[in-house]
């Protein structure tokens, strides 16, 4: 009798065990049939990302131009979250601020809708440079540094799939002086924000640094940009519908080899 007991748990156990595989591989199966019929590309940056200057923020801005190019080379359904925030800096995204909270939300909210894998971009850094004005400037290197990894973290721990495109911010004239000041001094502490998105992206499995040519890419062609006019002469900050084009087409250039390791096939 004492055999036959140890015997039926044995199978007990085992029909148990097999029945969990069974379940997990439909739960993989699911997830992957999923990620390849939805992606879910969610923006946090300024006001470049939000497209100002842009006549048509809401059909022009880097994010949905981004999403279109991104749909048309993998034939996938994607949805996209602008979250571009005029003079925000990484302070304003820090978890519990609003706008930290919306983009999450909307992450969340389209993984319960149709379970796509979550890739959020992020490109922050060129408010946080500003010698004046915006919420915590001159932020520097080390605070920058805290404020993009309390950021990841607090997405990773609400989305725990979701892939980072962090991204690097692209350059702007040295006499950029609007409500804020950034000038020469400002640019330089830009570019010293580099070497940490490049540490941290080091740091994470999921996250991934974006294309650092960007910063030439964008100095060495002022046709790309809005001339606008401020307290030290006419400026270059924010790019204009053909310099959203050329961004959106960089993003999504390095958000495709993210997607094309999640096995979403992209049109050569």
């Amino acid at each position: 009798m004492k055999r036959l007991f140890i015997f039926c748990a044995f199978l007990t156990l085992l029909c148990t065990s097999m029945q969990a595989q069974k379940q997990a591989k439909v739960g993989t199966t699911d997830r992957a049939r999923s990620a390849k019929t939805h992606i879910n590309l969610l923006f946090i940056g300024n006001s470049i990302t939000a497209g100002a200057t842009l006549s048509s923020p809401s059909t022009q801005a880097p994010p949905i131009v981004c999403g279109k190019l991104i749909e048309e080379a993998t034939g996938v359904t994607t949805n996209v979250y602008n979250g571009g925030h005029s003079g925000i800096t990484t302070l304003g995204f820090l978890p519990g601020r609003k706008d930290f909270t919306r983009v999450l939300a909307a992450a969340k909210a389209y993984k319960n809708d149709n379970g796509g894998l979550i890739y959020f971009s992020i490109m922050l850094g060129t408010n946080d440079s500003a010698c004046t004005t915006t919420e915590g400037a001159p932020v520097s290197t080390d605070t920058y540094r805290k404020n993009i990894k309390a950021i990841i973290d607090s997405l990773i721990a609400g989305v725990p799939d979701c892939r980072i495109l962090l991204n690097y911010p692209i350059w702007y004239s040295p006499n950029t002086h609007n409500s804020a000041m950034y000038l020469q001094e400002g640019l330089e502490r830009l570019h010293s924000y580099y070497p940490i998105i490049d540490a941290i992206a080091k740091e994470y499995a999921q996250v991934h640094a974006g294309n650092r040519d960007v910063w030439d890419f964008f100095e060495n062609n002022n046709i790309l940009f809005t001339k606008e006019t401020g307290h030290s002469g006419d400026f270059f900050l924010h790019p204009n519908v053909l310099g959203a084009q050329r961004l959106a087409e960089i993003w999504a250039n390095n958000l495709l080899r993210i997607i094309e390791k999640d096995g979403i096939g992209i049109k050569k």
